[in-house]
Parts: structure tokens; sequence; C-alpha cells
């Protein structure tokens, strides 16, 4: 029962940072969770995706009331994006609950790293050479784990 309770708080600490980090950039909490599910906690892909779904729904309805209030929320537009999302998120689980684990981890490794390049400041050669080095040296630790 004490291993449990230790694990649990450990959770809970993971569920401060999602949570503050989902509302601070917008995040869905899946940058930070899945991650941290999988390297830390040792969850299958497949198990951290969907706990970090889980846990988004509150998070982010709550992250959202604040930014309600202070009118940076566009009800139309987040309208039309449920209405295309809703079905779409239903086929995504679909297709990942049919993909190996390691397709899966691949894929969400990429999307990490295409979105790190989409979102990093144009015209910031520096910032794209740190992320470039951080990606190679990212690439060559997982290689020597690899062995």
């Amino acid at each position: 029962m004490k291993g449990s309770v230790a694990l649990y708080t450990k959770f809970g600490i993971l569920g401060v940072v999602v949570g503050m980090f989902s509302s601070l950039f917008g995040v869905g909490g899946g940058i930070i969770m899945v991650p941290a599910l999988v390297l830390i906690a040792g969850f299958p892909q497949h198990m951290a995706q969907g706990t970090s779904l889980a846990v988004m729904v509150p998070t982010a309805l709550m992250g959202a009331s604040r930014y309600f209030r202070e009118g940076n929320v566009q009800w139309t537009v987040a309208l039309a994006l449920c209405l295309g999302a809703i079905p779409a998120a239903r086929f995504g689980a679909e297709l990942a609950q049919r993909l190996p684990q390691a397709t899966l981890r691949m894929m969400f490794a990429l999307f990490m790293v295409a979105v790190a390049a989409r979102i990093m400041p144009t015209g910031n050669l520096r910032a794209m050479s740190l992320l470039l080095g951080m990606m190679f040296v990212a690439v060559g630790f997982r290689l020597l784990l690899a062995r």
C-alpha cells in the first residue's frame, strides 16, 4: 500500500506540471504527459496516449474557463473545431489502436520534432541550429540505447 501512495503522489505531481503547462501554453498535455508516462512510468504508448486523453477534458475545461473570463475564447471557432475534431478523434483512436507500439512511438516522436521545428521563431538561425543540434544529440542517444 505504501508503494502505491508514493506512486500516486508522483502521478499527482505530474498532474500539477501538466495542468500548469496545458493552460500556460495551450497544449493538450500530451506533449508533456505522454512522454512522461512512457519514459518515467513505463507505460506502453497506447496506454500513455489513452490516459492523456482521459485527463485532457477536465484539464482543458478548467483552463478554458479562465481564458473565457478574460474574453479570450472564440466560441464560433471552438464550435467549428469541435464539429471536425470529435469524429476525427474517434477515427484517430481507432487507427492508433491498430498500429504497433513501435510504429506509434516513432510517429509520436516525429510529430513532436515537426511541431518544435514549426513553432521555432523564423529568422533566428541560432535557435534553429540549437534545435537541430538537440535533435542530433537525441537521435544519437537513442541509437546508443538501442545497442
